[in-house]
């Protein structure tokens, strides 16, 4: 596929997940239509992975960043994750094990790195503080991650979208007052670590190998 085809047809989806995002309209949010920035999105992520990646590769790709994007945005401004987004980018999930691109062993412990692990910290910090540190949909966004980049990929996401998470709160914190309640909305750092990740695994496979070691 050209370079010019592949970016129309990513501006395209954008446009058609600013359609979903503004015909959920959860808690009323909904995208400016001066707001290209979910067209924009995917017009560069189908553009690189049609060009780098296999065709089937390309499709996952492009298609795990279509929804990773509606989510994102989504939850950034509303703290939510809407389901039928979820059950999307598990269609695309199940996809990539059909046709073999995603082994299903490593899915298997994808979920449990992205999944449930962090639903069994979840827990125990509910246990013990009586506080909920994940929502609910931010688990079902870890096991969606943990199927499409295995074990390794899912635990370095996770890694960086917390590291990234302080730092923003921090931030935050620093030029708005430390509040101790104030959240933080986790779906637009897993969707920007497990991107940044599939990417960096890419161009840098011995570098993320020593992840491994």
């Amino acid at each position: 596929m050209s370079i010019y085809l592949s970016l129309i047809i990513g501006l395209i989806v954008g446009a058609g997940i600013k359609y979903i995002v503004n015909w959920l309209a959860i808690d009323g949010y909904k995208v400016k239509r001066t707001n290209f920035s979910l067209e924009i999105l995917n017009g560069l992520s189908f553009t690189w992975s049609f060009y780098t990646l296999p065709t089937l590769e390309a499709i996952i790709f492009s298609s795990m960043c279509c929804v990773l994007s509606g989510i994102s945005i989504i939850d950034f401004y509303t703290f939510k994750i809407p389901l039928i987004l979820i059950l999307t980018g598990l269609v695309v999930s199940l996809f990539g094990l059909s046709v073999g691109i995603i082994s299903f062993n490593s899915a298997i412990w994808g979920i449990f790195v992205g999944a449930v692990i962090p639903l069994a910290i979840v827990g125990t910090l509910w246990l013990i503080t009586k506080r909920q540190g994940m929502g609910f949909g931010d688990i079902q966004l870890g096991f969606l991650m943990g199927i499409w980049l295995g074990p390794m990929g899912m635990a370095i996401t996770l890694f960086f979208a917390s590291s990234l998470s302080l730092t923003v709160w921090v931030l935050t914190s620093f030029f708005k007052g430390f509040n101790k309640d104030r959240a933080m909305p986790m779906a637009p750092f897993l969707s920007l670590s497990s991107i940044s990740v599939f990417i960096g695994s890419f161009y840098y496979p011995n570098i993320f190998n020593l992840f491994i070691l």
